[in-house]
């Protein structure tokens, strides 16, 4: 209940506080029983505490909901009309219409939330809560974990020889020169593919054929990927467009009748 609380607040301090300092300022409470006025400010808030205190969902919603917002307009309707008019800005209404809309919003949410939690989760899903991972299955996350580790590690140390070892720096220099820093950019461009190379090779092509277990779907799918790629369309094909173009020209026929 802490967003409607802080809601709440801010609501008390838009509706009742604000106009309250005006109206002081402004000296519109000239002759009015201080302890009244004290007590009709301060009775939204114990509404609301009382509200975000109560632990029955009814009478939370009897305080929250209907209490407190009762409370919070109560100054401005007993108020007169013409010290209203002449305290309180246009714009200050408009906030605190935007204000009670939200706490009401918010404290409807926090209810239904309360409601779901009392309620518990539906048996199902308590129950695959509680059922075990299967053994099978934790050895596979092992598996993919390693290789997204190895995915990372692998091209992470074949960079760190080439651009972070200074034996490999010292080779470059000794060997080349003044180019050293090309044959350096050159030999990450060719770690960077060669990664690209073994990755491809003996990472996502055996997980593709791990995860894929129907090979012989598999083969089919990409028999007929390679026909539709570069073979030519099959009788049926031909048979279905004269079709086609027949049914055409015998509309057009038809129509011209």
């Amino acid at each position: 209940m802490a967003l409607p609380l802080a809601l709440g607040i801010n609501l008390w301090i838009v509706a009742v506080a604000l106009p309250l300092g005006l109206a002081a300022h402004a000296r519109a409470l000239a002759g009015a029983n201080i302890l009244a006025i004290t007590v009709v400010s301060l009775a939204p808030l114990v509404a609301l505490a009382v509200g975000v205190s109560q632990k029955r969902a009814a009478g939370q919603a009897l305080a929250l909901l209907v209490g407190f917002p009762v409370l919070i307009v109560a100054p401005q309707a007993l108020a007169a009309a013409e010290v209203t008019a002449r305290v309180v800005p246009s714009v200050a209404m408009v906030l605190a219409a935007a204000s009670l809309l939200a706490f009401l919003v918010a404290v409807a949410q926090a209810q239904t939330r309360a409601e779901r939690l009392a309620e518990g989760p539906p048996a199902a899903v308590r129950r695959l809560a509680q059922d075990p991972v299967p053994s099978r299955w934790r050895r596979r996350l092992r598996v993919y974990r390693g290789l997204a580790a190895v995915a990372v590690l692998f091209p992470a140390a074949l960079l760190a020889a080439v651009d972070l070892s200074p034996s490999f720096a010292a080779s470059l220099e000794s060997s080349f020169g003044a180019q050293a820093a090309r044959a350096q950019a050159l030999a990450t461009v060719g770690v960077g593919l060669l990664w690209i190379v073994l990755l491809r090779a003996y990472v996502l092509q055996p997980l593709h054929g791990h995860l894929q277990h129907d090979r012989d779907l598999l083969a089919a799918m990409e028999a007929d990927r390679r026909h539709a790629r570069h073979g030519r369309p099959r009788p049926a094909f031909y048979l279905a467009v004269f079709v086609a173009l027949a049914a055409m020209v015998a509309v057009v026929l038809q129509r011209a009748k």
